[in-house]
């Protein structure tokens, strides 16, 4: 009998396990205050992981310059991180806090019937490739 699952052998995936970004404790989570604050507190984390600035992870979120990045973590700016970003953001610094905020602040309003533009949005293109047939 022959398998094709070594048990000695390390579990695989597409990324290195080192190199995954971590998830926030609940305590660090609950204490964001703003998606300019989760910003800075990831900013921090890559500095103390990587040794990584503000510049450096632009650079591997696809920006040219780190200016988008300050005005994201800036309070007084509203820029906001693009959805496109958000995951190389995670992998450049090394944690997941953007992504578990604007998960909590989606719960939240959902759980407080609140109107999320972005959701609504989803919910209509699928409404509408339903009704032409695209989506099973």
């Amino acid at each position: 009998m022959r398998t094709n699952a070594n048990r000695s052998e390390p579990m695989r995936s597409a990324a290195k396990q080192r190199e995954l970004p971590f998830d926030a404790p609940l305590a660090v989570l609950l204490a964001v205050r703003s998606e300019a604050d989760a910003v800075r507190k990831c900013l921090r984390i890559a500095q103390a992981r990587y040794n990584r600035d503000q510049q450096s992870v632009a650079l591997l979120c696809g920006w040219k310059s780190d200016s988008c990045l300050s005005e994201i973590a800036s309070e007084t700016n509203k820029r906001t991180m693009p959805a496109t970003r958000l995951h190389r953001f995670a992998l450049a610094t090394g944690c997941n806090l953007l992504a578990q905020y604007r998960d909590r602040m989606e719960a939240e309003a959902a759980f407080k019937g609140a109107f999320v533009h972005r959701l609504e949005a989803n919910r209509a293109a699928l409404a509408c490739m339903e009704a032409w047939g695209l989506v099973a």
